[in-house]
């Protein structure tokens, strides 16, 4: 039996796997940054009681401080650990480990491709973006919500006409003056930012006067897709290069859309699908593979 996570920001996915195969799910509360330690916060989410086990194959979003010490606390009930980020995890489901350019795109933003090589030469591998809610994740959800609490503060402040994303804040947060303490003091603060772009999206659904929002949506469909065709872009040959993607934010119809559209506008031999499974499916599949296959430079494999 293995032990499959999919950790990430907004939640934690637990699986028991065999033979690449979900058989059971465990939910738990996302990792944060604020929590100190990132090993001790995944280790609280992974805790013990789940027997002897083949591999434990762990797919994060978060930098661990000390990988090595979280595979030394698994190992007495593990014959393998395997230690990636989410990305990875998301391109093996999404591809089932064949080539093609995976975009992981919830609180944050990442774009992972990989060629299917060819004679000796060994895949291509690029990944675009992933640098953090700090300095990047172009697009991604807390990068929304970053842009529309933005907008709020504008309106609240004078700055801008007061708009119906500062009316919306004010719903979601109430007094916005006291919005500072409220986020920059609380461990889920960049959970509650990427949770506003929820209600980006439905200003520029609803709203008829959501122009702020709906300009919002449309340039985060413009990095992301810059994000993916940066990767597809470094991959040889000039086939057609599958394009899928994980996570809940592409579920906005307005922004998978635009993403598509700008996508085809960057780079034409996208061909957009859907993924054969997600990142839980794909630490299952890599678990249950003897060997990493393209992804050994992004694993970090420790045996007992």
């Amino acid at each position: 039996m293995d032990l499959v996570i999919d950790g990430g920001q907004t939640g934690v996915r637990l699986g028991l796997a065999s033979g690449g195969r979900i058989l059971e799910v465990h939910e738990r509360p996302g990792l944060s940054y604020a929590e100190g330690s990132p090993v001790e916060a995944v280790w609280s989410r992974i805790g013990d009681g789940w027997g002897e086990l083949d591999t434990v194959c762990l797919g994060l979003t978060t930098i661990l401080d000390d990988p090595e010490g979280l595979a030394a606390r698994l190992l007495p009930t593990a014959r393998r650990v395997l230690v990636t980020t989410d990305v990875v995890t998301s391109h093996a489901g999404a591809f089932s480990g064949g080539p093609g350019v995976v975009l992981a795109a919830g609180t944050g933003a990442i774009a992972l491709g990989v060629s299917a090589g060819a004679g000796s030469r060994p895949p291509v591998v690029r990944q675009v973006d992933g640098w953090g809610f700090l300095y990047g994740d172009a697009g991604g959800g807390y990068w929304i919500g970053r842009r529309g609490l933005e907008a709020a503060a504008r309106g609240f402040d004078g700055r801008a006409p007061d708009g119906p994303l500062t009316r919306r804040a004010h719903e979601v947060f109430g007094d916005l003056s006291e919005l500072p303490a409220r986020l920059y003091l609380a461990p889920d603060g960049v959970a509650q930012v990427a949770g506003f772009a929820l209600h980006v999206f439905e200003v520029a659904r609803e709203d008829r006067t959501g122009d702020a929002a709906r300009a919002i949506v449309g340039e985060a469909a413009q990095e992301l897709a810059a994000t993916v065709a940066a990767a597809a872009r470094a991959l040889p040959g000039t086939a057609e290069v599958p394009v899928a993607w994980t996570g809940r934010l592409l579920r906005e119809p307005a922004l998978r859309a635009a993403f598509e559209a700008e996508l085809t506008r960057l780079f034409p031999r996208a061909r957009p699908r859907p993924p054969d499974g997600d990142g839980l499916a794909g630490a299952a599949r890599l678990a249950a593979a003897a060997e990493p296959g393209p992804y050994e430079t992004m694993i970090r494999t420790v045996r007992r």
